[in-house]
C-alpha cells in the first residue's frame, strides 16, 4: 500500500469510526471494534471551524476530509434536516452517551421548561409517545427480542441537548428524535434509507405523516409519501386522509364515517397539462404545470349493524385521438348486497346482484354457505345460471329472455 493510499485509508478508518461513535452507524466493520479505544477523540473532531473567508462552517472531521462533507450530517440529522430552525450543533461538552431511560428525555424534551415536575409526570408518562409509535407500516423502536437479552446487544445512544432533553437517541442503527412544534409534537425515525416523520396535534392526533428515502448528503434526499389526516371537532377518528404517492405522481384520498370505516376512496395520477394551443405552449425548459386525473372511486354503504350493503366503483381510462386530444372513458360497477337470507350466525355469504353502467350482470343467491346459484346475465336477453350444493357444480340451466330453454345436471 504506497503512502498516499495509506494515508487516505487511515482518514476513511478515522471519519467511519467517529461517525459510528456519535450515531451508531458506518459503512466499514472495523468501525464497531474501534470505536471503544477511540471514543475520546470525537468531540475534538466534532467541533466547526470555517474553511475560509465567506464559507460555512464545517466539521474539523469534513475539513481533513473535504470530500465527506455533508455524510456526518446525513448520517444523525433527523432533526438538523427537516426542522426550519438552526440546528444545535454538538458542542466540545456535550454527553453523548447519557445512562437515563430515554423515554424520560423525551417527556422532559416536549414537556415546557417552565413547568413542574409534577406537570412533566403528568405528560401520561411516556404511554403517549409509545402510543405514537404505534402502527404496522412504519419501523419505530422495538422492545428486544428474548434472542437479544443476552450478550452482544446492540449499542444504544443518546444524544443529550444542553438542557437535558434528548436531542436523538439511536438504538441498533435507528434513530430516533422528537421535539415540539408550537403546539404540536413532531417525531421523527430513521433506518436505513427510510426516515419517517409524523405531526401529531394538541390532542395527539397524528395529523401528518411523511416518508423520505435518504441519501448521502441531505440535499440529495427525496420525499417518497405524504398523508395528511383531518378531524371534526375533537374526534380522535380521522375524517378523510390525503396520500401523496410523490415518486410515482399518485393521490389517493379516503374519507370515513364516525366508526372509523371507509366510504369513500378517490384515487388519481398526476400528468402533464395539456396545452391548448401550439402558440401557447411553454418553453420546453420550464417546469411543466401538473393536473390531477381520477382514476377510480369506490364508495360504500353500510347497515345499522355495520354491514357493508352497497359498493359502488367508477373507473376512468384515458388515451388520445389523433389529435393529441385526451380522450376519457368511463366504466360504472355496482354490488348489492342482501343479508335477509342469512341465518347461519353470518357464517352465510349474503346474496349478490352486481351492475355494470346500471344493467344487471350477475345475481348470486346462496342457501348455506357453500349451496348457491349464480345467474350471469348477457346481451339479447340471453343468461345461464349454475347451481352449486355442497360446492360442487350440479346444474347448468340456459334462459332466453327469462325462459328456460335448456337444462344440464352433472353428476360426480
Amino acid at each position: 500500500m504506497g503512502e498516499k493510499n495509506a494515508l487516505s485509508y487511515i482518514r476513511d478508518v478515522c471519519f467511519e469510526v467517529t461517525r459510528y461513535n456519535i450515531t451508531g452507524l458506518s459503512s466499514i466493520p472495523e468501525a464497531a471494534a474501534l470505536s471503544e479505544i477511540s471514543r475520546g477523540g470525537t468531540n475534538i473532531l466534532l467541533r466547526h471551524t470555517i474553511p475560509g473567508p465567506g464559507e460555512n462552517p464545517v466539521y474539523l472531521l469534513e475539513y481533513y476530509n473535504p470530500e465527506k462533507v455533508g455524510i456526518l450530517e446525513s448520517t444523525f440529522c433527523p432533526e438538523d434536516l427537516y426542522v426550519a430552525s438552526s440546528p444545535e450543533f454538538p458542542s466540545e461538552n456535550e454527553n453523548f452517551v447519557l445512562e437515563a431511560d430515554w423515554i424520560d428525555l423525551i417527556i422532559r424534551g416536549l414537556s415546557p421548561s417552565s413547568g413542574t415536575e409534577s406537570e412533566i409526570v403528568d405528560l401520561n408518562d411516556g404511554s403517549k409517545i409509545l402510543e405514537m409509535l404505534e402502527g404496522s407500516d412504519d419501523r419505530g423502536i422495538e422492545g428486544l427480542e428474548d434472542s437479544k437479552i443476552e450478550d452482544n446487544l446492540p449499542q444504544e445512544f443518546s444524544y443529550i441537548k444542553n438542557d437535558g432533553s434528548l436531542r436523538r437517541f439511536s438504538y441498533d442503527g435507528e434513530q430516533f428524535s422528537a421535539w415540539n412544534e408550537g403546539e404540536n409534537t413532531v417525531l421523527v425515525n430513521f433506518y436505513g434509507s427510510k426516515l419517517i416523520r409524523k405531526h401529531f396535534d394538541s390532542l395527539f392526533r397524528l395529523v401528518k405523516n411523511e416518508v423520505f428515502r435518504t441519501a448521502s448528503q441531505a440535499r440529495k434526499m427525496t420525499a417518497e409519501k405524504i398523508i395528511d389526516y383531518g378531524y371534526l371537532g375533537d374526534s380522535t377518528v380521522p375524517e378523510k386522509s390525503i396520500e401523496d404517492l410523490i415518486s410515482e405522481k399518485k393521490r389517493i384520498e379516503n374519507h370515513f364515517d364516525e366508526n372509523g370505516r371507509n366510504v369513500l376512496k378517490i384515487e388519481g395520477h398526476y400528468e402533464e397539462k395539456e396545452e391548448k394551443s401550439s402558440k401557447n405552449k411553454k418553453n420546453s425548459d420550464s417546469p411543466k404545470e401538473m393536473v390531477l386525473l381520477n382514476d377510480k372511486n369506490t364508495s360504500k354503504q353500510y347497515d345499522s349493524e355495520g354491514r357493508l350493503t352497497v359498493e359502488e366503483f367508477t373507473l376512468w381510462s384515458y388515451k388520445k385521438n389523433s389529435f393529441g386530444r385526451r380522450i376519457v372513458e368511463e366504466r360504472k360497477m355496482r354490488n348489492e348486497y342482501d343479508y335477509s337470507s342469512v341465518r347461519d350466525g353470518g357464517l352465510m355469504k349474503p346474496d349478490l346482484k352486481y351492475y355494470e353502467n346500471g344493467e344487471l350482470h350477475l345475481l348470486r343467491k346462496y342457501k348455506s354457505a357453500d349451496s348457491y346459484s349464480e345467474k350471469l346475465y348477457f346481451d339479447g336477453g340471453f343468461s345461464v345460471e349454475v347451481i352449486y350444493e355442497n360446492g360442487i357444480k350440479k346444474t347448468e340451466i340456459i334462459y332466453m329472455n327469462d325462459v328456460e330453454k335448456r337444462r344440464r345436471n352433472f353428476e360426480y
